[in-house]
């Protein structure tokens, strides 16, 4: 069985080809939204992010919202297979009290940024010159930014309305922000729509900035006022931008997407929308690494792990079936690694991208 699916864009394909696929090659690491489903690639990452990507001495932009930017944040440390490690067993501390309330949901979580990124460590990620790290959130406008959750209840409603007719719709409710570390926002000039925010990150804003890019409405509180940015209120970047509906574009080089799926989302509303899905035009340049259907449907219940995990299992049930799931996911970690040593072998794997 194949544990790997390798779904490449065109123009990915051929400098691939041409050039061979080595950390040379790559321009942007692109990380999504998905809460706990970070889990299925936590084996990919350990070997991507923690040992192969290493290697490279370019500059690297690292995107990512929610749990994504979590995982790039670690991605960009100048030690991120240590990182890694740590932000696991840290991870593994989440009770399910912790989960009773949004304030509760919060504090947990601050709880963990402050055990894995300590000052020491958001400074070495800060002066990493080599890596430019953007954590995405939105702040919210109009109803959406209410301490009523009543009002908000009904922004979101209005939001995932306006969507259903318009994608840019969602910009009467939210403004993308984009805090970076690096000289400027990556690929700035192809995703400046949604009235995008930048916002140059401080050691002192990156848990804060962290926090607001997870911040699902009415499961975690949202972040206000964030040191740098415009006043308001911030949540979770997944609104917008949940798997990046972005051409990104670079004159050479390819960007790198470790997902939980071999297709794209766009935005938080557009799960059920099939039609969203990006196509060959924004993945041209893009590689995903993910789980095939085959993996996902041996590991335990057949499905990867997600939010309902919380909820809906004990604390030792949940860790168990995490372990198993992380255990499994380093066989994806091993595929990968054969075939970066079988060039042939690697170009027949490579999928296209939908058109």
């Amino acid at each position: 069985m194949q544990a790997l699916r390798l779904v490449a864009g065109k123009t990915a394909k051929k400098r691939i080809e041409s050039e061979g696929l080595t950390p040379s090659l790559i321009r942007m690491v692109v990380g999504a939204s998905g809460g706990p489903k970070w889990l299925v690639l936590r084996g990919l990452d350990d070997f991507v992010l923690g040992q192969w990507l290493p290697q490279a001495t370019q500059k690297i932009d690292l995107v990512g919202s929610s749990i994504g930017a979590w995982r790039m944040t670690i991605a960009s440390h100048p030690e991120p297979r240590r990182m890694l490690n740590e932000f696991e067993r840290a991870y593994f501390t989440f009770r399910k009290e912790d989960g009773s309330t949004p304030k509760a949901v919060s504090l947990a979580s601050y709880r963990i940024l402050e055990e894995v990124l300590g000052q020491t460590e958001r400074e070495a990620i800060l002066s990493n010159s080599n890596r430019n790290l953007n954590i995405v959130a939105v702040r919210c406008e109009g109803p959406t930014a209410s301490e009523s959750r009543f009002v908000e209840g009904a922004g979101l409603l209005a939001a995932a309305s306006a969507n259903a007719i318009s994608r840019a719709a969602l910009g009467r409710f939210f403004r993308r922000a984009v805090f970076y570390s690096g000289d400027t926002v990556a690929c700035s000039p192809l995703w400046q729509d949604f009235a995008r925010i930048d916002v140059k990150l401080r050691q002192s804003s990156v848990h804060d900035a962290l926090m607001a890019s997870g911040s699902i409405p009415f499961a975690v509180d949202p972040v206000v006022d964030i040191e740098g940015a415009p006043p308001g209120v911030y949540r979770d970047g997944g609104v917008i931008d949940y798997h990046f509906d972005v051409p990104w574009s670079y004159a050479d080089g390819i960007v790198l997407y470790p997902h939980f799926y071999s297709h794209l989302t766009p935005g938080w509303f557009d799960k059920l929308r099939k039609n969203r899905r990006a196509g060959a035009d924004v993945l041209d340049e893009q590689l995903i690494l993910a789980p095939s259907d085959e993996f996902v449907a041996a590991l335990p219940g057949g499905r990867i792990p997600d939010r309902k995990n919380f909820t809906e299992l004990e604390d030792n049930e949940r860790w168990a079936y995490w372990r198993t799931v992380i255990d499994e996911s380093y066989r994806m970690a091993e595929e990968f690694a054969e075939l970066l040593d079988k060039p042939d072998k690697l170009m027949s794997r490579l999928e296209a991208a939908p058109e």
